[in-house]
């Protein structure tokens, strides 16, 4: 099943506002942001954008989901290997990725309470 990805959003010059009128129209930028995306261009280059909080939090609700899912993905494929391979072992940096494995070293152990641990 094929999916179509973009690599970059499209949209209408009218949703293209020069950095010079946005800061004299913000009013009217973000009444117009309601309804569509507003980008905001600066030397002929969109500089940002303003949108509405709600497809905000959209987008961010299916970014995390994307990332939590991506992770899960990652894991799964990790465990599949150690299953082929059971008589290889791997390090917890290994299993963890570079990434994750320097968050888990910078938690502080002492950072949750016992009566927290042993509910």
């Amino acid at each position: 099943m094929a999916v179509d990805v973009m690599d970059k959003p499209r949209f209408s010059v009218d949703q293209v506002v020069p950095a010079s009128i946005a800061s004299r129209r913000f009013g009217e930028v973000r009444k117009n942001a309601k309804t569509l995306p507003q980008f905001i261009s600066e030397n002929n280059r969109i500089d940002s954008v303003i949108l509405d909080y709600q497809q905000y939090e959209e987008m961010f609700r299916e970014l995390e989901m994307l990332r939590e899912l991506t992770w899960e993905i990652s894991l799964t494929q990790r465990l599949k290997q150690a299953d082929a391979n059971p008589n290889v072992r791997y390090s917890l940096q290994e299993v963890m990725g570079e990434d994750e494995y320097e968050k888990f070293r910078k938690i502080d152990p002492n950072s949750i309470p016992d009566e927290d641990l042993f509910e």
